[in-house]
């Protein structure tokens, strides 16, 4: 980053305690706004999104250690589909899946969200949508953006324990904020009525990505060894919330649970929004994190150099794991950066 010193999350193996997953993000945040603020406004021009993707994924493989796999893909397969990348968070049984789009905001502080993809001339929102259910994934866009804000839509987040408290001071973790793919679709979809997409609504309705996908939510000071079916259940709740809001179903946050489905054993429950009821929803989005798709069961157990091809190609799958034991898996586990051919 350009004309801002920041301080790296510790990879020193002799550290008393390992970066969490907040951290990092909130970290990848900071340098993400930094950067595009100095590249619209100091240094331009300013980086391009498959830069920051990029360039972000190698810090997450970077602070997160032997926690991290990623497989990387040819930027041709990203045409078949409407997504950038695919993150899982997860034990190595249960897990939330991300289907991930990624938008740089412009110096207007717009995007590109009514791109269309290939010959199909279809909405890379409707696609998004479409092959992250197909996967067991939600579907989210992940904003880079140059500018903070405070709204009501955090804010009731927050109320509503889905947020984290882990923020920078200069509203640096709005650098990277994670959006409903629905939401979009239900904006872009207007367009057939003359009206324009809102840019600034979507923008300021995006929930900063380490206060959604936090893994120590009580404190910045926390330890980070609480359990994983804790973790999960709390990222999905607050990555239901997230999408639930996005579609319409309710106006506003809310703390209400609902009975797990059982498959996380003593796993938190997870959200619902104003009374809605499961069956209103995805099914991604029901009961609690579920049981990982064949998929990303393939993916951690293969070899870097011979990788199963992936059921909807992406340009990256990046697996995050919050295992109670992770210090049983081999340190060369998670080595390596594969890409497809």
């Amino acid at each position: 980053m350009i004309g801002r010193a920041f301080s790296l999350p510790s990879t020193d193996p002799q550290a008393v305690q390992e970066p969490s997953l907040c951290e990092v993000l909130l970290w990848i945040a900071g340098d993400t706004f930094h950067w595009l603020h100095n590249g619209h406004h100091r240094y331009p021009p300013a980086p391009g999104e498959e830069s920051f993707t990029d360039m972000n994924i190698r810090h997450l493989r970077q602070f997160v250690g032997d926690r991290v796999k990623v497989f990387q893909f040819t930027k041709g397969q990203e045409g078949q589909n409407g997504a950038d990348w695919e993150m899982w968070i997860h034990n190595r049984t249960y897990g939330v899946g991300l289907r991930i789009q990624a938008k740089k905001a412009s110096k207007r502080k717009e995007y590109p969200f009514d791109h269309t993809v290939g010959k199909q001339n279809a909405y890379q929102c409707d696609l998004l949508v479409q092959h992250a259910l197909a996967v067991g994934c939600v579907p989210v866009y992940l904003l880079y953006n140059h500018l903070d804000w405070e709204v009501r839509g955090e804010e009731e987040a927050v109320r509503a324990g889905l947020l984290c408290g882990h923020v920078a001071g200069d509203g640096s973790h709005h650098g990277c904020t994670l959006l409903s793919a629905f939401r979009v679709q239900s904006e872009v979809g207007g367009r057939a009525g003359g009206r324009n997409v809102r840019h600034k609504v979507l923008r300021e309705e995006s929930l900063p990505w380490n206060r959604v996908l936090c893994d120590h939510r009580s404190s910045a000071n926390a330890s980070s060894s609480r359990s994983s079916s804790k973790i999960l259940s709390e990222v999905f709740t607050a990555v239901k919330g997230l999408t639930l809001v996005g579609m319409g179903l309710s106006p506003t946050y809310s703390s209400v649970p609902t009975p797990s489905d059982g498959t996380q054993g003593d796993a938190a429950d997870a959200c619902t929004l104003d009374g809605e009821g499961d069956d209103d929803i995805p099914a991604v989005l029901r009961g609690g994190p579920h049981r990982l798709p064949p998929h990303v069961l393939r993916l951690l157990d293969a070899h870097e150099a011979e990788p199963p091809a992936p059921p909807v190609p992406t340009v990256a799958t990046v697996l995050v794991d919050v295992s109670d034991h992770r210090a049983l898996t081999p340190p060369n586990w998670f080595e390596g950066c594969v890409r497809y051919r």
